[in-house]
């Protein structure tokens, strides 16, 4: 006998509570409740189509009700027995040409080239997280300025404000996009008061431990992290590596075999990969190819440094080590990104010392040129002060050996 699946009530869905992840519930007949952990809830109708599987949002809850979502469901299989695949069909109110999320990915593709990776990947998780599930089914021309503002208010209920407002500026950007494109006639985003209607955004400083004897005993709790706390392989060699290249959090986690020249002693990123989009080039102190080599005696079949536990295909994730840093007791107190306002803060603090000027501690920490006339005829190899560079990185690595030493 076929099992039977108990359909849901209004109540059961009215009070379906977020979890530690997103997690599903079966009406039947592949129509599902998902419950993301933010606490937003949208309706999902599973289908094969050609011998594929996929899957349709049918509206977020409480916009669309459970009978609606019935109704829906209903309509797109009627269709499937007709062959026709209900996500592209103008009968299901489902045109695919149409829709916020068809014009959102074209807008996308478009602008990945010009984008780093990790910057296309957080504008359109961005998207993918808190406007598909709302609007991206919608016809670009039925949505209006309150789902725009509906989801702003929904992150700035869990205190997402500048997500809220960084989708903000990206919807308007789309929408600039289909005016130009003629998808819709009208950009309402340029009819929308931001200052007014909005949550402003407060400036704050990444957590960092900076003094003397606070870097000490943060070094220390790294180097034992891996006898107090059960961890894997990546996350203890990762955190060890952190203070010695002060790379952004993504360029660490996403470093890769290649990347690394033992024979010259430099770390090789590739501009698609940076945040300013310009190639990038990091000589290594002995220390950092001390810890590299270490980790090479682990070196699996991944192309990664630091893959994840799970899966050698890809890298720690984004979190990792800022909850190994909360076990240690760090939290609100320092960061992963919080190991370049570290070594900024230091190296300009000992200038004297190690007889560098800020133009190298910047170029270590791979920040542009912020004067805009000097930056545009400054366009020399990406190997600019290297020697200055190495020589900056390895006072850098005696540094932090020195605070260990004495502690």
């Amino acid at each position: 006998m076929p099992k039977h699946i108990k359909t849901l009530t209004d109540t059961e869905v009215k009070n379906l509570k977020p979890k530690e992840k997103d997690y599903k519930l079966s009406d039947g007949n592949n129509l599902f409740i998902v419950v993301r952990k933010s606490g937003s809830k949208f309706f999902r109708f599973d289908f094969t189509f050609n011998n594929k599987r996929q899957s349709m949002s049918l509206g977020s809850y409480p916009e669309v009700t459970l009978k609606d979502a019935r109704e829906k469901r209903n309509k797109a299989k009627e269709n499937l027995k007709n062959g026709i695949n209900p996500i592209e069909t103008k009968n299901s109110n489902f045109k695919l040409e149409t829709t916020f999320k068809y014009i959102s990915d074209k807008w996308l593709e478009l602008q990945k080239n010009g984008w780093s990776i990790s910057n296309y990947n957080k504008i359109k998780s961005n998207l993918e997280n808190n406007a598909y599930p709302f609007i991206g089914n919608k016809n670009i021309q039925d949505i209006t300025r309150r789902d725009i503002l509906l989801l702003a208010e929904r992150m700035e209920k869990r205190d997402a404000i500048e997500y809220a407002n960084r989708l903000l500026n990206n919807i308007q950007r789309i929408y600039k996009y289909a005016v130009t494109n003629e998808y819709t006639e009208h950009n309402i985003i340029s009819d929308i008061d931001k200052k007014n209607s909005l949550k402003q955004r407060q400036s704050k400083n990444v957590p960092a431990l900076t003094k003397d004897s606070e870097v000490q005993q943060l070094i220390l709790d790294i180097d034992s992290y891996g006898i107090n706390f059960k961890a894997d392989i990546s996350t203890i060699y990762a955190l060890k590596l952190s203070p010695y290249l002060a790379l952004r959090p993504y360029n660490l986690r996403k470093l890769e075999w290649s990347e690394i020249n033992f024979e010259k002693e430099y770390i090789e990123i590739s501009a698609d990969k940076m945040k300013m989009n310009n190639d990038f080039i990091l000589p290594l102190s002995k220390q950092a190819i001390s810890i590299l080599m270490d980790i090479e005696k682990f070196k699996s079949s991944s192309k990664f440094i630091f893959p994840s536990a799970t899966t050698n295909l890809k890298s720690i994730s984004e979190n990792t080590l800022n909850h190994a840093l909360h076990k240690m007791g760090y939290k609100g107190k320092h960061t992963s990104h919080g190991f370049r306002a570290m070594f900024s803060t230091n190296c300009h603090e000992n200038i004297k010392s190690h007889g560098l000027f800020s133009d190298i501690i910047e170029s270590c920490l791979a920040h542009a040129e912020l004067n805009s006339v000097k930056a545009a005829y400054n366009r020399e190899s990406k190997f600019k002060y290297f020697e200055e560079k190495k020589h900056l990185m390895q006072w850098w690595a005696d540094w932090i050996d020195n605070l260990k030493n004495t502690a």
